[in-house]
């Protein structure tokens, strides 16, 4: 089966800043199944920005988060994923959007060559244990200061059938 690291569409120069990112999550790490009680279950993200949003269909800047068409189909992959709803509201005009912050199993899948790696910027190409990942169908790699969100083959169809495009897959090489 084919695996993909799902993240922002970088062609959108205008993507939403959180500017309060701290009332919602003291740190990005925070945002986790282990930590979900502590965090509020709706969430306001400020952005201050004169020029319109781009609200995109998948975020990973500053947290990982997805829109409504992206939630709906993950959810039916892992149907005990849990979200947290985060309103990222402009200030500055009055647009808003309702974003989801899922909270992921964390998978250790790195082959041993990458466990030094925990910044996914020095990733110049993923790899990923196959054996680790084959119950999964949308999973979070763990052991990395950043959120790196893979996906299953099905899941990426299944955004693309629904118009999903405002994203990008990459696809993650497998070690056997």
């Amino acid at each position: 089966m084919d695996y993909f690291w799902i993240k922002e569409d970088k062609t959108y120069m205008h993507t939403p800043v959180i500017t309060n990112l701290n009332d919602i999550v003291n740190r990005r790490a925070a945002m986790s199944l282990e930590n979900a009680i502590n965090i509020p279950d709706i969430n306001v993200g400020f952005a201050r920005s004169e020029r319109p949003l781009d609200y995109i269909d998948v975020l990973d800047g500053q947290l990982f988060l997805v829109n409504e068409g992206v939630k709906k189909v993950f959810s039916i992959y892992v149907r005990s994923l849990q979200f947290k709803t985060v309103c990222i509201l402009n200030n500055l005009d009055g647009s808003s959007c309702n974003y989801y912050a899922p909270l992921f199993v964390n998978v250790d899948c790195l082959p041993d060559e990458y466990k030094a790696v925990r910044n996914r910027n020095k990733l110049e190409k993923l790899i990923i244990k196959a054996s680790s990942v084959e119950d999964y169908s949308v999973f979070k790699i763990a052991g990395i200061d950043t959120d790196i969100v893979i996906i299953r083959l099905d899941v990426a169809e299944s955004l693309l059938r629904r118009d999903i495009r405002k994203l990008t897959l990459e696809r993650v090489q497998l070690v056997y």
